[in-house]
């Protein structure tokens, strides 16, 4: 079964559920030990994300024929597989998907697992698809756009009912590729030519001016990528690097560096033997990976890696420097488009727990940042628990330090409130993102 699409796709969908897993990462996984075609490989890789995107629903079309059976985890996966084709890949026959998973359930199981297939799709195929409820109640909005109701809840609780309803139907949609230019290597005009060239249909990005956008396509896979001219990089995490100010001479420390993607985008603003990047990372195997982001972009005798837990920074390292990233953990709320299965693993205590591991970098960092130095504190979320509320925290524990306005691109001056910076999923169709600048006074 290492060559069937469908079959892989319950394999994947089993582990990211069982397993609290990635979906790109097991997707992945399973694609390298497989002979399959390039449109097989698609094939699996859309039923994976669309379940897990659209899982809610596809319960919701299944409950009538399955009332109160109790299925082994992969046949339920199966059944979800086989519903998420039938009501979304219109170019795909009814009858294969419902030939497909039947034998896939007695290849699986044995014959009554085939025989259960065949007569829920066969009875699912005979009465069609529910009607989803279209109200905007959050147990309604949460089953249509297969998102848990706490998050729901939250979201309305903090954006309001309007961009709630913005953020949840833009969610689901596949999202972009995005790429930022190593401007010290060409010019975004150059690289845009040269994508377009070899057929890529890229364009600049609407809030970062080193960054251009792609709705699909393979773009590490390019010389271009291997000479470090881009890295792939989301347009939102892009606004972090301008925001510490940067000089030709800075001393920087990357708290949180892995995989490196800001890390080499700080390194772009600083000169070779004036300035320095010392970039940390937890786990000793993602700073090779910064490392081979380094010297891909052509800045490893700029930035210096060390395995270091960002909380205990202050205790490892005896230097000081004006310029401090802590590009905290965090939910990831921000992420769902990129990886769905987040909204399924978090919970509401999560947010709390990592607003103390947050403030706990924070203060961490407090020693390390020279006087009049700025200290830039980003999320890929957009919750107030690991945001302003972090803030608010520090500053109360601090007096020493100031928030000052984020320094950005015009392009983004509605983003910002209070002199913070935060971006919602559905605002320009990248990440969920916030940043917040503090300035060490006397």
């Amino acid at each position: 079964m290492k060559n069937n699409p469908r079959a892989l796709a319950v394999e994947a969908l089993t582990r990211v559920f069982q397993n609290k897993a990635y979906s790109n990462i097991e997707i992945s996984n399973l694609l390298n030990k497989s002979d399959m075609s390039d449109a097989d490989s698609r094939l699996m890789t859309n039923i994976v994300y669309g379940v897990i995107q659209h899982k809610y629903v596809l319960e919701y079309q299944l409950e009538p024929y399955l009332k109160d059976k109790k299925l082994d985890f992969w046949l339920d996966l199966l059944l979800q597989t086989a519903i998420y084709q039938m009501c979304y890949l219109d170019k795909i026959p009814a009858h294969a998907v419902l030939n497909e998973s039947t034998e896939i359930a007695k290849q699986r199981a044995n014959q009554g697992a085939g025989n259960l297939v065949n007569a829920v799709l066969r009875n699912f195929q005979r009465h069609g698809a529910r009607t989803m409820p279209g109200k905007d109640s959050v147990y309604d909005m949460s089953r249509l756009y297969s998102v848990p109701r706490w998050l729901v809840d939250l979201f309305e609780e903090q954006q309001g009912a309007k961009k709630t309803k913005e953020i949840l139907q833009t969610v689901n949609q596949p999202s972009n590729v995005s790429i930022r230019v190593n401007t010290n290597k060409t010019t975004v005009a150059d690289l845009q030519k040269t994508l377009q060239d070899k057929g890529f249909d890229v364009k600049p990005s609407k809030i970062s001016s080193v960054g251009l956008v792609c709705e699909s396509g393979n773009l590490v896979n390019t010389d271009e990528f291997r000479a470090g001219l881009y890295t792939i990089q989301d347009e939102s995490s892009m606004l972090v690097a301008p925001a510490l100010d940067l000089q030709p001479n800075s001393r920087v420390l990357d708290a949180c560096a892995a995989p490196g993607g800001k890390t080499t985008h700080i390194a772009s603003y600083i000169k070779a033997g004036a300035g320095e990047v010392t970039a940390l990372d937890i786990h000793k195997h993602k700073t090779k990976l910064i490392r081979e982001n380094s010297e891909r972009m052509g800045y490893s005798d700029i930035i210096s890696t060390g395995a270091v837990d960002a909380r205990k920074a202050k205790k490892v390292l005896n230097t000081t420097f004006d310029r401090i990233l802590v590009d905290a953990p965090c939910s990831g709320l921000g992420l769902l488009r990129r990886k769905p299965e987040l909204r399924y693993f978090r919970q509401p205590e999560d947010l709390m727990n990592l607003q103390r591991v947050q403030l706990q970098i924070l203060d961490s960092m407090v020693d390390l940042l020279e006087v009049n130095g700025k200290m830039v504190f980003s999320t890929c979320t957009f919750d107030d628990e690991e945001n302003e509320q972090v803030v608010e925290k520090f500053l109360a524990a601090h007096k020493n330090f100031e928030l000052v306005p984020v320094k950005h691109e015009s392009a983004m001056d509605k983003s910002v409130k209070d002199g913070m910076l935060k971006v919602l999923p559905s605002d320009y169709f990248t990440d969920g993102f916030f940043i917040a600048t503090f300035v060490r006074k006397n």
